[in-house]
């Protein structure tokens, strides 16, 4: 199978004098001609690419007004874990079982783990994005919020023109430059793009082979442990301590046992006993409980959002045949002003809540664990409304 792989040179920090941003986008385009041709990229190829970029406005606005999540997981993932995903996600393992077979052979990774990202970034390629690839990489490459980042993409993303594996004129994409049916931006796509139909290109926003193929390239290049579990549901024994859950607290799957904590299945997985694992409650003591294993790393490694890559995780297990989660009726979110108001007075009393945005990030969760712990509040990372009126009562 062809993999294509190029190097971007001439582009790191030691000579970011050759990066340039906002400059009229006609001259930074000028400058990105003599950057690709200096790569030995052709004068055909740098012609026709650079002729179809235009500056996207939209792009910038975009940018400038990203939104984390600001749900719930059992809201989020209810949406995301639907019947379609469900149901398409089972009639592609299984229209694809032959490649998925060779995956499992050579990666050590199951189907679903590739089928989850793969419907959590396009729903199978349905839902690609409408962008123009190579303008919004320039669009983004010319500003100058991550210019050096963007660059080295815009580049990569000629390359990938000449290599046929993008269309100057016709490929669309994410409005972050991201492309195909697993959303990658071209340096990874020239890193880890297997042509898996053997047909001389790589294709990842027409053909399924490409992308399950290179999907298992790039996971396994992120330390995928073969044939090793991700994500297991538990329950808990009464009385469980619960300022042991959380990202940061890995403790050995005998050790959990040890504690109460027990497989939903009735049994662990055939792994090391001695093997760390992390108790994760994404919403919660209410809420579902996972043991995370090593390989929720790339998850996380995947898209550094807690909330999206528990729910891709979960997805993984529900196309494997696991039941919908567990739950006694979580504690909902707080609204945006509740979160705001609670970053405030934690802040106040000296904890590091990152930035007062509303958004429950990790530097958050940690802080209401603290809060809790000296409260006598169940140290869950979970901030409730008995626990904010509390605070504002102090």
């Amino acid at each position: 199978m062809l993999v294509f792989w190029f190097v971007i040179t001439g582009f790191s920090r030691a000579n970011q004098q050759d990066l340039v941003c906002k400059v009229p986008f006609s001259d930074f385009l000028l400058t990105m001609k003599d950057l690709a041709l200096n790569q030995g990229i052709s004068l055909e190829t740098v012609a026709s690419a650079l002729s179809h970029t235009k500056y996207l406005a939209s792009v910038i606005k975009l940018d400038r007004n990203q939104k984390a999540f600001r749900v719930s997981f059992k809201d989020f993932s209810d949406r995301a874990v639907n019947k379609y995903r469900l149901l398409n996600g089972k009639k592609n393992i299984k229209k694809n079982q032959i490649l998925f077979n060779k995956v499992w052979k050579k990666y050590g990774i199951p189907p679903e783990v590739i089928v989850s990202f793969w419907a959590m970034e396009t729903d199978y390629g349905v839902v690609q994005g409408n962008f123009h690839t190579l303008s919004a990489l320039g669009t983004l490459a010319n500003d100058c919020r991550r210019s050096e980042f963007f660059q080295s993409q815009y580049l990569a993303a000629i390359k990938l023109v000449e290599n046929k594996t993008l269309d100057a004129e016709k490929s669309l994409g994410a409005w972050a430059g991201e492309f195909g049916q697993i959303q990658m931006m071209p340096l990874d796509i020239i890193s880890f793009g297997v042509d898996g139909d053997g047909d001389g290109k790589v294709q990842l926003d027409k053909s399924h082979h490409d992308t399950i193929l290179t999907a298992a390239e790039l996971i396994a290049s992120k330390g995928w442990a073969p044939r090793q579990p991700w994500f297991e549901e538990v329950t808990l024994m009464k009385g469980f301590p619960w300022h042991e859950a959380g990202l940061g607290r890995a403790r050995s799957i005998w050790e959990w046992s040890k504690l109460g904590v027990t497989p939903r299945n009735g049994n662990f997985s055939d792994v090391d006993s001695e093997l760390k694992t992390t108790l994760i409650l994404p919403q919660g003591r209410k809420g579902p409980k996972f043991l995370a294993y090593p390989n929720f790393n790339i998850f996380m490694q995947w898209n550094d959002s807690f909330m999206y890559s528990t729910t891709a995780a979960y997805l993984a297990n529900r196309l494997r045949g696991e039941s919908r989660y567990r739950s006694r009726d979580p504690d909902d979110i707080l609204s945006f002003g509740q979160m705001v108001k609670l970053q405030e007075i934690l802040e106040a009393l000296g904890y590091d809540v990152g930035k007062v945005d509303g958004i429950l990030g990790a530097k958050t969760r940690q802080s209401v664990r603290k809060i809790q712990l000296k409260l006598g509040f169940p140290a869950d990372s979970w901030p409730t409304d008995e626990l904010l009126d509390l605070l504002e009562s102090i």
